[in-house]
């Protein structure tokens, strides 16, 4: 019984040691835990600060978009209204002149008016 006792008592002081090792490396892992939360934290708040600068400038590029697309509409009515005003102009210089094949969308090319290309 002695023995036993004795086996008793060496397992239970193993026992205990891998206990004590587990709740040390336990503790460390609390540790670093703690840490990697704390990054998570600050992380968090720079992400939200930089939310914060975004919008205000993808607010301004939306604004710069519709701008340019107005921009670009402008110009194509412009270029149409022009090139009218010239075939108009050629028109009541040469009335005999034929203008069905004139149009902004095409060029000439060796002589004739073709659509023209515009590598797409």
């Amino acid at each position: 019984m002695a023995e036993t006792s004795k086996a008793l008592g060496a397992k239970l002081n193993e026992v205990e040691g891998e206990l004590a090792a587990k709740t040390e490396a336990l503790s460390l892992l609390q540790v670093e835990h703690d840490k990697s939360q704390a990054e998570v934290n600050k992380l968090q708040v720079e992400k939200e600060f930089l939310e914060k600068l975004l919008a205000p400038k993808d607010s301004k590029i939306e604004e710069l978009e519709k701008s340019n697309r107005e921009l670009l509409e402008d110009i194509a009515t412009t270029l149409e209204e022009g090139f009218n005003e010239a075939l108009a102009q050629a028109t009541c210089e040469n009335p005999e002149i034929n203008t069905s094949n004139c149009d902004p969308g095409n060029q000439i090319v060796k002589g004739k008016v073709v659509p023209l290309d515009l590598g797409e």
